[in-house]
């Protein structure tokens, strides 16, 4: 699945995201061609990575591994891929993203999720390298 929160950000990678992307394209804002889905909505502030989560949960997902859910600036960095063009987010309120996820902890029940992420602030879920989660 790939899931984003932000209108924009689909507005600008939709065309890439169909081109590279063979899962489920995945937004709560009404975007053609993208499953619209709103599970993890339930009034609260979130990120598209929280919210991931817990529309996964809502899929009834057994197993998640996380990549690249760093939650804090790693190596002077907004995201772990690099910063967003101008006009889209730059992960302005990152320090509330582990409350997030805190929040979405009780949906995530009888799921497995593992944080594969090199550098994480995400202290919920279990580590290991990716190799090791996907062994």
């Amino acid at each position: 699945m790939l899931y984003a929160l932000d209108k924009a950000w689909w507005e600008q990678y939709l065309v890439e995201a169909r081109r590279r992307f063979a899962g489920a394209l995945v937004s709560p804002q009404r975007i053609p061609g993208v499953h619209r889905e709103m599970a993890w909505l339930n009034h609260e502030a979130t990120n598209s990575g929280a919210a991931a989560l817990a529309q996964a949960a809502w899929w009834c997902v057994e197993r998640v591994v996380l990549l690249g859910y760093d939650c804090q600036h790693t190596g002077g960095q907004r995201h772990w891929h690099g910063d967003h063009p101008r006009h889209l987010g730059n992960a302005a309120g990152i320090d509330k993203w582990p409350a997030h996820f805190e929040a979405v902890l009780p949906r995530l029940a009888g799921m497995e999720v593992i944080n594969a992420t090199r550098e994480t602030a995400l202290p919920y879920f279990p580590r290991m390298t990716l190799e090791d989660a996907l062994a």
